[in-house]
């Protein structure tokens, strides 16, 4: 009860959050109504962020076939968490940018990664709670069908801390982004 006494205050004092909500919420009904009644009929779905890893909070993607996609490096793309981790099942739906490729050098020197010798990402050595993480190591060229999926947020939970993505664990292409953090 409290939480919610507290949101509508947040939203009766700031308009900008208010904004924001309503058009979250608005998305939100939006892609829940596409979903139920069109859902085998079109190739489309909705995503809703809840993290601010890829700044974007909801997403529209296009449902491909891990064979019909073409991933290309910096493209957004949904797809099935690989392993089971202590924050996420496995089979989650991730949204996150291709960032090192099939053919690519990836170097992990300490906390740094490097794609074809240009820096790309650095890993964290503790959690937003402090625990202890450990990060994916890797020292080679990337096998075909392997791809390291990144997001800018310093606490992306992505490649950095649970390795290469299949390609059969990708769900689609992001081709729009309707509210970004």
């Amino acid at each position: 009860m409290k939480a919610i006494k507290n949101l509508i205050k947040a939203l009766r004092e700031d308009k900008d959050f208010a904004r924001k909500f309503l058009l979250g919420l608005t998305g939100a009904i939006f892609g829940i109504i596409l979903t139920y009644i069109y859902y085998p009929k079109i190739p489309y779905r909705i995503g809703l962020i809840d993290t601010p890893s890829v700044y974007k909070k909801i997403v529209v993607y296009e449902l491909k076939s891990p064979n019909n996609l073409q991933i290309k490096r910096d493209k957004l793309y949904v797809f099935r968490l690989p392993i089971q981790t202590r924050y996420y099942s496995k089979g989650t739906l991730f949204v996150k940018y291709a960032k090192c490729l099939p053919g690519d050098i990836l170097e992990v020197k300490g906390f740094k990664y490097y794609c074809n010798g240009k820096l790309i990402a650095i890993a964290r050595k503790t959690d937003s709670k402090g625990v202890p993480v450990k990060h994916f190591e890797y020292n080679g060229t990337i096998h075909k069908g392997k791809y390291f999926m990144y997001a800018p947020h310093p606490r992306s939970f992505d490649s950095r801390y649970w390795g290469f993505v299949d390609k059969k664990d990708f769900v689609g292409e992001v081709k729009w982004s309707l509210v970004e953090w």
